[in-house]
């Protein structure tokens, strides 16, 4: 019952290692289906259905029921010393969604099932690459894993810095959900709060290929490391309330450039 009960703890933790919050997921649907052409729209809502929040973290559940279990790996993406994109194999993010894409611009040539894999493919995986702490760069051993680092309290007026532990994914992934309470923010909420803050970079952010936005998500990545390599391995909480409009940046840019690439090739 032990070996049991530990394999399935660590099936659960496999399968959202590389999520983000399921809220973040939902808002950048929210935002990206906020841009698509009707013809877009309409073969989405028969391929994902009318209501594509749903889409979030549907590779997870496929490799939860026994399907399509390779694709444990399909969520980094990874970089080389120049931020280049560096595929070692096929378990990288643009190198999946590539092949998906391939998939949906022949739509009409597979079967249901087959296109709305794909379509899902590219959701979640675009969401998952912008996550800085899905993104591996040769060079840097911490970027991609779930590194410990130092984290202080909210310093109190005449008293010393209080440091603790925090995981590098965590601090990532989900401490910036807790600042606005957790689940008090609905996905609509963070959506229009995207738009709020970046949607007048919607043209920039949509600029240029899959490659071109490795880079530019590595060059954050990479800004980030280079900032925490700076400060000792610790980020006091000023820093961290400071990375939080990057952080934000990150999911308008999964957001925008999803509603790209399904208008460019979902016709």
């Amino acid at each position: 019952m032990k070996k049991i009960i530990l394999a399935v703890l660590f099936v659960a933790t496999t399968l959202s290692a590389s999520a983000w919050s399921a809220n973040y997921d939902k808002a950048v649907y929210l935002v990206a289906a906020q841009n698509f052409t009707p013809e877009t729209k309409a073969l989405v809502a028969k391929y994902v259905g009318n209501d594509i929040t749903r889409a979030s973290n549907h590779l997870s559940w496929h490799r939860r029921n026994g399907r399509h279990l390779e694709s444990e790996g399909w969520h980094s993406l990874h970089l080389d010393a120049n931020l280049k994109h560096a595929p070692k194999d096929e378990n990288d993010a643009i190198v999946q969604i590539e092949k998906a894409l391939e998939v949906i611009r022949n739509h009409e040539n597979h079967d249901k099932a087959t296109v709305s894999f794909a379509i899902h493919t590219v959701l979640n995986l675009m969401v998952d690459m912008h996550n800085l702490s899905n993104v591996f760069i040769e060079g840097i051993p911490q970027s991609g894993t779930e590194f410990q680092l130092d984290i202080s309290q909210c310093s109190m007026a005449n008293r010393p810095i209080r440091w603790f532990k925090h995981s590098w994914k965590k601090l990532w992934t989900n401490r910036y959900q807790t600042f606005h309470g957790n689940n008090v923010y609905s996905p609509q909420m963070w959506s229009e709060d995207i738009v709020c803050m970046w949607g007048d970079k919607q043209a920039e952010f949509s600029a240029g290929s899959l490659n071109d936005w490795a880079t530019d998500i590595g060059t954050y990545t990479k800004g980030v490391y280079d900032r925490l390599e700076k400060e000792g391995g610790r980020f006091i909480h000023d820093t961290i309330q400071d990375l939080e409009p990057l952080h934000m940046s990150c999911l308008a840019r999964a957001a925008y450039r999803i509603s790209v690439l399904l208008n460019a090739n979902l016709k």
